[in-house]
């Protein structure tokens, strides 16, 4: 289908928001192996061994109410958790709550195997009591982040870590690679605002199975290491429901939004400080971030410093790596459904499982989030969405990507760090240059991403320009026409046999193709079965030249090859509340063990756990449970 996409003037924006600097107004390589250096043959580790850091905390200023673990040891309760909002610091100091009853469920074998613990690890006593928040280490200390945010396109203020407490990094002794451990769900922060400090166990096994689905589809993401119930913590929502623990850990948990902070807080001073640390500690260094002469041309200033600084690399990296996220979750329809700067990664990982789906019927006006009566982060405007966040970050960090080799003059900012008036329009029209630069690097990172994988998802060799307009928006238009499911699609592709005779049996193939679709239609689908599948039909007839025309000719190859891409099983909406329902019942703790090892191997034809389950969850989606959407109360 093809997609118009709006442009986000990053110029008449920015002229706006500029003020904000003036006294009149207080590689990107797709490498997702970001702290790998040589590999290392390293023996898997335990959770007490692996080394533990706290970069957030040693290089970033506090809370200056509890500036250190010795103040927040002693603090009372009610100081430690009482909201307030932050002038200066990007954390506070903070211990999980005790509760009464802990019980541990599940971990994930690949979230464990990707941090470098030994497989049998997650039975031991200390892994339960750290993972749960039941016990916790003094040195890291633990600690909640503050952020800000725009919510549904609006500023929401400070934000944070309402019911998350970080825990520590730990670095996997064979790939080097460090990862922040955090448990969502344990208890009340500075920054809960009007919350509770409670996950429920409902929301807790969505985000644990959501994050996961989403790694095994090769989609960059934060990940679940496991999940705790807690059987006598309850929490009012829309109804009363019992609590659960789940420890995500990611990379880094830093956030557009912390960049909306630092921009807010004590006129800036904090934000070169959060810029040098994600380069620096996040990235690890300037030699990681995208090469300053790829794949741009940034118009204006001819100041090659000002054009390469590291500020400028860094923006680049996010807006690349944002792209090339939103594009593979895109390709297997993953909508995160409330993709706010303060859900957005620096990293580029999809982050914070709420009212997520994967798409059932492909409708590009499917939104999974209830609230999103406008479809700000539905299929079709998600792109859009996105480009306005980032182009939020680029006001955020405005005057680093204006400044250059000025930045570092004593007179560019006054004693009180207000822009020197002399320095301000060539500041500002640097920054909107390197701003609609990124734009294009967006625009082709995300055209590029999601092109490859229509490319692989339907088997082809090789990837043609006029694939897109040829083959890839056609069938889409197809599907989005004719109610028919997205993931399905491709994977049925797969089976129909194009070559097995010298043309097309077109009888035989109408007769496989209308299998494609529900047995029961879609309320606005107002196609028949009969035409849509005409329709594909022709579209086959296009494809299987293109085939033909790159050599691509044995059925059984490529449709080995198609299978590795396209899954058996996805983790839909309707599986979900099942796993849920099934959970809060009491009745079958097994559920959730099954469907995790779904999750994990999507592309298996077969699972050797519950066959009754497995072919339901792999079959037609019922047709009352098709297109569901969630709230946002979790």
């Amino acid at each position: 289908m093809t997609y118009q996409f709006r442009k986000y003037s990053a110029i008449s924006i920015l002229q706006k928001q500029f003020m904000l600097w003036s006294r009149t107004m207080p590689t990107f390589g797709m490498n997702q192996d970001i702290f790998i250096s040589q590999s290392r043959k390293a023996p898997l580790t335990t959770l007490s061994n692996i080394h533990k850091t706290s970069s957030f905390t040693e290089f970033l200023p506090p809370d200056p109410l509890i500036p250190s673990p010795d103040v927040s040891k002693i603090a009372p309760e009610f100081l430690l958790r009482q909201a307030r909002v932050l002038d200066d610091g990007f954390y506070s100091y903070i211990r999980p709550e005790k509760r009464e009853e802990y019980k541990f469920i599940l971990h994930s074998p690949s979230a464990l195997q990707d941090l470098g613990l030994l497989p049998n690890e997650a039975s031991t006593e200390f892994f339960q009591d750290i993972i749960s928040g039941k016990k916790h280490l003094d040195k890291p200390y633990p600690y909640a982040q503050a952020y800000a945010g725009f919510q549904f396109g609006t500023w929401a203020g400070q934000l944070g870590d309402g019911r998350v407490i970080n825990l520590f990094e730990a670095t996997n002794p064979q790939t080097e690679k460090r990862y922040e451990i955090q448990i969502k769900g344990g208890g009340l922060t500075p920054f809960s605002r009007f919350a509770d400090g409670k996950a429920v166990l409902r929301s807790s096994i969505r985000e644990f199975l959501g994050s996961e689905a989403a790694n095994a589809l090769g989609i960059p993401t934060s990940r679940a290491l496991a999940i705790t119930a807690l059987p006598k913590t309850i929490a009012r929502r829309e109804k009363f429901e019992s609590c659960a623990i789940v420890t995500r850990m990611a990379e880094s948990w830093v956030r557009l939004g912390t960049f909306d902070l630092a921009r807010r807080q004590n006129r800036g001073k904090n934000l070169r400080l959060l810029a040098d640390f994600v380069i620096d500690k996040v990235f690890g260094g300037q030699d990681k971030l995208v090469n300053p002469q790829e794949a741009v041309i940034i118009s204006g200033d001819e100041n090659e410093a000002t054009r390469n600084s590291k500020y400028v690399r860094l923006y680049r990296e996010i807006v690349r790596r944002n792209a090339f996220m939103l594009a593979r979750c895109q390709t297997y329809g993953l909508l995160n459904g409330v993709l706010n700067t303060d859900n957005t990664s620096v990293l580029g990982l999809s982050i914070d499982y709420g009212p997520f789906a994967f798409m059932d019927t492909f409708d590009p006006s499917y939104t999974p989030n209830h609230d999103d009566g406008h479809l700000r982060y539905s299929y079709r405007n998600i792109y859009d969405s996105m480009w306005w966040n980032l182009v939020k970050l680029g006001e955020d960090l405005g005057l680093l990507l204006g400044a250059g080799t000025h930045l570092d003059d004593p007179n560019f900012q006054d004693k009180e760090g207000y822009l020197n008036e002399e320095y301000a329009q060539s500041v500002q029209e640097q920054a909107v240059s390197v701003i609609s630069a990124a734009e294009k690097e967006y625009k082709d990172v995300y055209q590029d991403t999601i092109n490859k994988g229509f490319q692989k998802r339907l088997g082809l060799l090789t990837l043609k320009l006029t694939d897109e307009s040829e083959i890839f928006n056609p069938l889409l238009e197809i599907m989005a026409e004719g109610g028919l499911d997205f993931n399905q699609t491709f994977r049925s592709l797969g089976d129909i046999s194009l070559f097995s005779e010298e043309d097309l049996n077109e009888s035989d193939i109408l007769d496989e193709l209308k299998e494609f679709y529900p047995s029961k239609k879609g309320a606005f689908v107002l196609i028949s079965v009969e035409d849509s599948s005409k329709k594909l039909l022709e579209w086959l007839h296009t494809y299987r030249r293109r085939l033909k025309e790159e050599g691509n000719t044995d059925d059984s190859l490529r449709k080995k090859h198609m299978d590795l891409v396209n899954p058996k099983f996805i983790l839909r909406n309707w599986i979900l509340q099942e796993v849920i329902d099934r959970m809060e019942k009491n009745t079958d703790d097994k559920i959730l063990s099954d469907v995790l090892h779904m999750a994990l191997n999507p592309f298996q034809e077969s699972w050797g756990r519950n066959p009754v389950d497995e072919m339901r969850f792999t079959g037609e989606v019922p047709s009352s449970l098709r297109d569901g959407v969630c709230t946002c109360s979790s």
